[in-house]
């Protein structure tokens, strides 16, 4: 088991450098591309993304590493890094502030770092299992126990949901920012009640969900009521019939009474 403190600040360190390379790398002309599966990656994406690898396996060599650009390199029953270069690529490409770097560690099937740095937004999140959870450096507090949303709340979506769920029993108002890291981290800081997610896979949420986690929120799949598992992410991949919530525990089963999701196939 990893020094928890130790990594942290050198985790919180690593995501902070890399922010600085891909703002640098912002600054000249980038290449911006379409994957096999439509989604938009840049030159900054690939660069920040090998950046964080070497630096990772140059300290951990014994670890295993996931990317979202060059995959996941496999170790045996070793913890598990899970990087998103830019978390709101797409974000990025248009020359909105809304991205950053996103680096999580996984043993035992949870997180248990996370660091997550928006260099636009001068935002640098960071947790570790059992100490807490900071913005800039500064403690946040444990999560308002609502069991409720009122009018006066902002809760984020993501677009993948926009067109395939009714929101009109949430009186929140809804946010969609276009990184669900940064929708995990605005839950954790309470900027928003509660939020959700379509389609994410490990690397998108990891640091995320640790730093949400620290401050009392909870993740849970919408139509099954289960707990979010990193352990079934990482050997299942993303679910494409189901939302994650994520929010204060007391808070989850009024977004489930209140959230309907159309057009789902059952789990056989």
């Amino acid at each position: 088991m990893t020094d928890r403190a130790e990594t942290l600040a050198w985790t919180t360190e690593l995501v902070r450098d890399a922010g600085r390379r891909a703002l640098a790398m912002l600054a000249r002309e980038r290449t911006v591309e379409h994957k096999a599966d439509g989604t938009v990656v840049t030159d900054i994406d690939r660069t920040v993304e090998q950046f964080i690898r070497k630096e990772i396996g140059d300290r951990f060599p014994a670890h295993a590493i996931l990317g979202e650009e060059f995959g996941y390199q496999a170790r045996a029953d070793a913890p598990v890094w899970a990087i998103d270069p830019i978390d709101g690529t797409t974000n990025l490409a248009n020359g909105l502030p809304q991205w950053g770097v996103s680096v999580g560690l996984i043993e035992n099937g949870a997180p248990v770092i996370g660091a997550v740095f928006f260099p636009l937004l001068d935002e640098l999140y960071a947790a570790a299992a059992g100490l807490g959870a900071t913005r800039n450096g500064v403690a946040l507090p444990s999560l308002a126990p609502a069991d409720a949303i009122s009018g006066d709340d902002v809760y984020g979506i993501c677009s993948y949901t926009v067109n395939r769920m009714t929101f009109g029993n949430i009186p929140a108002r809804l946010r969609l920012t276009g990184s669900a890291a940064l929708d995990a981290c605005w839950t954790g800081s309470g900027s928003f009640r509660g939020s959700q997610s379509l389609g994410v896979k490990l690397y998108d949420i990891a640091a995320g969900f640790c730093i949400a986690h620290e401050v009392g929120a909870r993740s849970v799949w919408l139509r099954t009521g289960e707990p979010w598992s990193a352990t079934e992410m990482l050997r299942e991949g993303k679910r494409e019939n189901d939302v994650l919530l994520t929010a204060a525990p007391a808070l989850l089963p009024y977004l489930r009474r209140s959230l309907t999701l159309r057009g789902a196939v059952p789990e056989s």
